[in-house]
């Protein structure tokens, strides 16, 4: 009945109805089921932003459905916890998150050298830093929304689902294609950037592998493992390709047979970086050999032009090595669009077509570490490579309270692998702030802290019930 009486309305036009019977459903699931709400705000991720018109556009910021499904649960979350009169900011969320506040802050002090260098650039640059300290408030609320097991399993199994969902899709869009040849040599995205498939499907490869490792039933890994495999194909993103060979190695590296010696883990990881080096090579021949060999005799292709991007990136560091350009400013006309330093990069790299260079537009650097030396230089750099490290630490410490017959230890597992993951593949893409992939690195964040408070809990309350017994038999004596 329900779906008959959303296509009624399609069907007659009455738009502002069915946004009412939207918002009136949205509003329901906050107050009664907070995690199927941040499920549904989570499945805007998997969702390319340009295929959804904005709400509205104000100057350089513009206003999406994820923005008002945000606030609306930010409202009714932080109304639940004045009611119940629990802290705004717990403990574990806050231990995770805290090494990454510095950075934070000192992207938005580093507006102040985009108002010096590109002054017509900031509004721009303030868009994206808003954009950015948003994604972590969403982050914040679904740890909140995070209070049971239940919860825990059912939103992991909504982000495999939707997942799957894109990748078929995404399958659909291949199919339509007439022409054989082109569904093997062409590349497809779905309802998501060719690249950002690639994202979702090499975590759904993943995904599958840890549970293969957990020991789920065949079908439960298989079916996940085959699909991530061909959206893989279809994306043909090398980035994608190689964050999953190397998530998958550092999983059977770092968390490889318990209680192996240390030589044997020192043997895996040798062995893991030989044989995962020589399957990365294979995969990016297999799936974009043109690609492959433009970057080995750096005459054309993407990997090619990635490697001059990259080049010209730490030329803009060395230029401001200290304090960096700003954010986001590197992607300017004024900067990377230069025409001396275009002439640098051209003097460096000469077999590459003219086209590639950046005279007359204006360019993202592809790549979130060199963006970061560019942008904001060695105290910005440092302070992120501080935050992933504290948060490496203590991500390493929950997963070592959790114990290996524990059903937490798949979700755990799954949410720390999909970080190292998003550190692979963030070497060929940049950061902006509400992008699918830095939606997924809060919500893994965000996941694992929620998970970390859960597990203290059950421990203090096998404590309480451990001391009870002891205290009945001593006065039962």
């Amino acid at each position: 009945m329900g779906s008959l009486t959303v296509g009624w309305m399609i069907a007659q036009g009455r738009f502002l109805w069915l946004g009412a019977v939207g918002f009136v459903t949205f509003l329901a699931l906050c107050v009664v089921r907070p995690i199927l709400a941040s499920s549904l705000v989570l499945s805007f991720a998997f969702i390319n932003p340009s295929l959804l018109p904005p709400v509205k556009e104000v100057g350089e910021f513009t206003i999406r459905y994820i923005d008002g499904a945000t606030a609306l649960l930010a409202a009714v979350i932080f109304l639940r916890l004045t009611v119940q009169r629990r802290k705004l900011i717990e403990k574990e969320w806050w231990s995770i998150f805290r090494p990454l506040l510095p950075f934070l802050v000192y992207v938005g002090m580093s507006l102040g050298l985009v108002w010096i260098y590109v002054p017509d650039f900031l509004s721009v640059s303030v868009a994206s830093y808003t954009r950015l300290v948003v994604t972590f408030l969403l982050g914040h609320l679904i740890y909140m929304s995070l209070r049971t097991e239940k919860d825990m399993w059912l939103f992991t199994r909504l982000i495999v689902m939707f997942a799957a969902i894109s990748i078929i899709v995404g399958t659909w869009e291949a199919l339509a294609s007439l022409q054989k040849e082109a569904v093997i040599a062409g590349r497809y995205g779905g309802l998501l950037g060719i690249n950002t498939f690639g994202l979702v499907s090499g975590l759904l490869v993943l995904w599958a592998v840890i549970a293969r490792k957990s020991g789920e039933l065949m079908p439960l890994w298989v079916i996940p493992l085959l699909t991530g495999l061909l959206g893989l194909f279809l994306s043909k993103s090398g980035s994608s390709t190689l964050a999953t060979i190397g998530s998958i190695l550092f999983l059977w590296i770092a968390f490889g047979r318990k209680g192996s010696a240390h030589g044997a883990w020192l043997m895996r990881l040798v062995l893991g970086t030989v044989v995962g080096s020589a399957v990365a090579i294979w995969a990016l021949w297999l799936l974009r050999p043109s690609d492959l060999a433009g970057l080995v005799s750096l005459s054309g292709g993407s990997y090619a032009q990635r490697v001059m991007i990259a080049y010209g990136a730490l030329q803009i560091f060395l230029s401001h090595p200290l304090f960096g350009v700003g954010w986001q400013a590197s992607s300017t006309k004024a900067i990377i669009g230069d025409p001396t330093f275009n002439e640098i990069l051209m003097q460096a790299f000469p077999k590459l077509p003219a086209h590639y260079f950046f005279f007359e537009r204006s360019t993202s650097l592809h790549n979130l570490y060199v963006q970061l030396l560019a942008e904001l230089g060695i105290v910005g750099f440092s302070l992120f490579v501080y935050g992933v490290a504290h948060i490496g630490k203590t991500i390493a410490g929950i997963l070592k309270q959790v114990p290996y017959q524990s059903p937490f230890k798949r979700l755990a597992l799954f949410n720390a692998t999909g970080l190292v993951y998003l550190l692979i593949w963030w070497n060929t893409n940049p950061l902006f702030g509400g992008q699918t992939e830095s939606i997924f690195a809060v919500t893994f964040l965000s996941f694992l802290a929620a998970l970390w408070r859960l597990q203290r809990q059950n421990h203090k309350r096998e404590r309480f019930v451990n001391l009870n017994v002891f205290m009945e038999k001593g006065l039962s004596h």
